[in-house]
């Protein structure tokens, strides 16, 4: 007797029969991005519209759906990301993009029903009263919104996810030898730790670079990043960064033979230099060339239509600099140091 199984439940890689639903710890982590992403997304445009109609205009209700601008910009960018991520992995399912397609439509539908038409969040007794005298018109205009997005971001989620698992899983999981995903996959394996730090920075900075160029109402989420972002961020990479056997100066040639260096730990100390310069010429771009009119006690450089004014550049980028350093060698030390003693305990004991 032969068993059969449906070619869409067979890992192609290693031939074993997988589930087409199921539920794992990768799908945790990428549901939970989401979320986060989506509360992001709902909490900022709360705090970055502004309420510019008349006193009155705020208890009236929306005659139709209010589309954001997420809502066809960033949130289909995080959920194509994620569904990729998932789809190139050998843990991921089709519950992924199923789950994450729902995650749009009751995000920005939640917030339509809490929004007034200027994009300003009521508050609960506003809502309260609003939902016994004329709920059932917004819910009726969210749902058919919430219907629209449910087919749109499904299509996103399900083509990302396909290119993911017949596409880049076979390209990098099980590329052909000598191939050039093969190399890059080699180079990542060889240092993981590395790999996703500077992932992680430049997903970051690229972020911050296109609200530098969006400008607008972005800006104000540009000088978030700015304070409440990078500092952090940049604490827990470089930690991370430190876990890594190069900043302590140890180098494999084999799996049994270790080598010291400390050329390798110095070069390995840079990362949260060079993270936090980066920083600064993002500050210096996001401050210093948007000057319409050079001010009356500045130093200025004009260039094109635009003023450079360095005496309050020297200030607030010598601030943000001395921030975002700090940040990271404390992170970095605060790996590094316990490491180092550990080390030395064990070798004092040999």
């Amino acid at each position: 007797m032969t068993s059969t199984t449906r070619p869409s439940q067979v890992n192609g890689d290693n031939g074993r029969s997988l589930p087409l639903f199921t539920w794992n710890r990768a799908h945790w982590i990428g549901t939970i991005t989401l979320a986060v992403l989506m509360l992001v997304l709902g909490l900022g445009t709360g705090a970055f519209m502004p309420l510019t109609g008349g006193p009155d205009d705020k208890f009236t209700t929306p005659t139709d759906f209010i589309w954001l601008y997420s809502m066809v910009t960033f949130w289909p960018i995080g959920l194509a990301a994620a569904n990729l991520a998932l789809g190139a992995t050998h843990s991921g399912s089709l519950s992924f993009p199923l789950v994450s397609t729902m995650i749009g439509p009751l995000g920005f539908g939640w917030c339509n029903i809490r929004f007034t038409p200027w994009h300003v969040y009521r508050d609960w007794g506003e809502w309260l009263n609003l939902m016994r005298s004329n709920g059932l018109p917004l819910i009726g205009n969210t749902l058919v919104a919430c219907a629209l997005q449910v087919l749109l971001y499904g299509a996103i989620a399900f083509a990302c996810y396909a290119i993911g698992r017949y596409g880049l899983r076979r390209l990098f999981l099980a590329p052909q030898p000598g191939s050039v995903s093969s190399r890059m996959v080699a180079w990542v394996q060889r240092d993981t730790l590395r790999f996703g730090c500077w992932l992680t920075m430049t997903i970051m900075y690229g972020l911050m670079l296109v609200l530098n160029l969006l400008r607008g109402e972005f800006i104000m989420a540009l000088a978030l990043m700015f304070n409440f972002v990078v500092p952090p961020v940049m604490l827990v990479t470089c930690g991370l960064y430190a876990l890594r056997p190069a900043a302590l100066g140890e180098q494999s040639l084999n799996a049994s033979t270790t080598t010291m260096s400390i050329g390798l730990a110095l070069r390995s100390a840079l990362f949260p230099l060079v993270s936090a310069l980066i920083g600064v010429v993002q500050t210096f771009a996001a401050i210093g060339l948007y000057l319409d009119e050079c001010p009356s006690n500045g130093i200025c450089t004009q260039v094109g239509s635009w003023f450079i004014d360095w005496s309050s550049l020297v200030d607030e980028v010598r601030w943000f600099g001395v921030v975002f350093l700090v940040a990271g060698y404390l992170g970095y030390l605060a790996v590094l140091l316990p490491r180092l003693l550990i080390r030395a305990v064990r070798n004092r004991r040999r």
